[in-house]
């Protein structure tokens, strides 16, 4: 994996690599293709296709080409790849490609529902994008009513892959992930606006599975899941933490936990830094997490009754849960070591009365 130190450099990388051929797609026939696939089965790994606005009705497949695949309109509304009756991933990039290939100023739609996972076939991922073993930039791009089972818009399996100044919107996971879902690798998801995205089950707008993603200046607004109705994060006991800086994480709902943010109990946390995370439904953050400073955080975590007054309600709840948590959500261990005694008591204390 890439140093750390690498990852905020690697998002803001934004050059086009010097390309073998430069083609032309149009669908008016003004260009050297009327397709997009055509023109990725014709051209030379290494190759720049730039795409005119228009709404192409396909998907594509770059197989193992490295290739920059660009629209040409001023920005990603003017040039859009409809996936709307392939019944599969609209963009796939699974022949170990690093990120010399570029996807950009693109939308990509209607994404109806995914490709095989592999090792496990009956679940489709990526309704819109779907990279393995590859390392694609995807940039300035909008991912508009995308669906899968997992990664709505995309999914990245052990990727390290830079989703960076794109908009996410109204995209769909029957179960997890919502807009994006990162699993392994090391995701570098930057600078993106995430709303409107939903998830039955796990992270409404982002899910991050083990790896060392980093999720850096992202907007979160106005999605819906189970639990994670902004950001889902599933760690076990060898995983980095994840890393949210500069986000705005607010009006996230969840139907059960983790109006903004979930997080695992027991296990390494998600960082926040210079993050805003407020007015999210029913609360802002289920879970461990470790504030690293200039964050707006709405947070009340003694309020274990979600009625706004840390009480006695909330006391008679933190009693009830006396001795050592009995599973790994054990919300009345507030200062997360295992046990709920006297320290814990004492920073509930602290909290009582109405929660700012």
């Amino acid at each position: 994996m890439r140093a750390r130190s690498s990852i905020a450099f690697f998002c803001m990388l934004a050059s086009i690599p010097a390309s073998a051929d430069i083609v032309t797609v149009a669908t008016d026939g003004s260009g050297d293709f009327t397709s997009i696939q055509a023109a990725i089965d014709a051209v030379p790994t290494d190759s720049t296709i730039q795409v005119a606005p228009g709404v192409y009705n396909e998907i594509i497949d770059l197989g193992k080409k490295s290739l920059v695949i660009e629209g040409t309109g001023k920005d990603a509304t003017e040039t859009v790849i409809d996936g709307s009756g392939f019944k599969s991933t609209v963009v796939r990039i699974t022949g170990g490609q690093d990120e010399s290939t570029v996807i950009r100023l693109l939308t990509v739609a209607n994404g109806e529902a995914g490709s095989p996972l592999p090792g496990n076939p009956n679940i489709l991922v990526g309704g819109g994008l779907f990279a393995v073993d590859s390392s694609p930039r995807i940039e300035f791009c909008r991912f508009i009513d995308n669906r899968s089972a997992f990664g709505g818009a995309i999914y990245l399996l052990r990727s390290e892959s830079a989703v960076a100044d794109s908009t996410f919107l109204d995209n769909f996971a029957f179960a997890d992930g919502g807009a994006i879902f990162a699993f392994q690798g090391a995701a570098r998801i930057c600078r993106n606006l995430l709303a409107g995205n939903r998830a039955v089950n796990h992270g409404g707008a982002i899910k991050v599975v083990l790896g060392e993603s980093y999720v850096h200046d992202c907007v979160m607004e106005g999605n819906t899941a189970y639990q994670g109705g902004g950001l889902y994060w599933f760690a076990n006991e060898d995983t980095t933490p994840l890393e949210v800086h500069g986000c705005t994480i607010i009006c996230n709902l969840a139907n059960k936990i983790g109006g903004g943010i979930k997080t695992r109990f027991g296990f390494p946390a998600v960082t926040l830094e210079e993050t805003i995370v407020c007015d999210n439904d029913p609360d802002e953050i289920d879970g461990p997490y470790v504030d690293l400073g200039m964050n707006a955080l709405c947070v009340c975590p003694a309020d274990f009754t979600g009625d706004g007054d840390v009480d006695g309600a909330d006391l008679g709840l933190l009693v009830a849960f006396w001795g050592p948590c009995r599973t790994a959500d054990c919300p009345a261990d507030l200062n997360q070591d295992g046990v709920v005694n006297g320290g814990d008591l004492g920073l509930l204390l602290g909290f009582w009365g109405p929660c700012d």
